[in-house]
């Protein structure tokens, strides 16, 4: 429940981070199918939440422009990365959002990824980081941090994104099987954290800080993940 708590209050602030903070805890205590199901379950919640907060602040067609290739890239990644060594493609995918993340904090930007046919291509990649290492959050924030969106615009709009994402996701996975207390409390503590990060004042500099650093970490754990035995 704290690891909820903190998850929310991370994706409340910056506009990602709920999966990356919560998502391993979850899984450790409740296994693999029913902690993923679970994350999904409450991301799509909290994407609801924070996109009837900041709805007037999405970009409308720059989250269709990523979803829709995203969604349809899914299942095709799905077939295409069966027969692909596990280690390298996760190390592969970590790496690239890392080195992403790095540039872009030193102030490195690329205008021709910055319109349609890069958005199409970065939806594609993050469809492809999620099959591999269940993480689509950090490219697609990548390439919003890269079109110089306002924090405002981008914690919003990438709401709008993962909400699509997560409810393919549901559809193909379905519910979590737990108990209803502990769904419960998982709701309240979700619940606490988007209290908690609306009421926080944080500066523009420190939320663009934040999503990078969300986005490099992201990577760094599919890395560690893809190096451990």
């Amino acid at each position: 429940m704290l690891a909820v708590v903190l998850g929310a209050v991370a994706q409340s602030v910056s506009g990602i981070g709920f999966s990356l903070v919560s998502g391993p805890f979850l899984v450790a205590a409740l296994g693999v199918h029913d902690g993923i199901r679970l994350s999904v379950v409450l991301s799509l919640v909290l994407n609801v939440v924070l996109l009837a907060r900041h709805r007037a602040d999405v970009d409308r067609p720059g989250a269709l422009l990523l979803l829709v290739p995203a969604a349809l890239a899914t299942p095709v990644w799905a077939v295409v990365t069966r027969t692909w060594p596990d280690r390298p493609a996760r190390a592969a995918a970590g790496g690239v959002v890392v080195l992403g993340a790095l540039l872009l904090a030193s102030g490195a930007r690329w205008r021709a990824a910055r319109g349609r046919a890069g958005a199409v291509a970065v939806g594609v990649i993050g469809a492809l980081t999620n099959v591999v290492a269940a993480v689509a959050g950090p490219p697609v924030a990548l390439w919003a941090e890269n079109a110089d969106w306002s924090a405002d615009r981008q914690r919003a709009t990438l709401q709008a994104f993962f909400l699509g994402l997560n409810v393919v996701a549901l559809a193909s996975l379905g519910p979590p099987h737990l108990s209803g207390r502990l769904l419960a409390g998982c709701f309240l503590a979700l619940a606490a954290g988007v209290t908690v990060g609306g009421r926080l004042d944080v500066s523009e500099r420190l939320a663009r800080r934040t999503t990078l650093g969300l986005a490099a970490a992201g990577g760094l754990v599919v890395l560690v993940t893809a190096a451990l035995p």
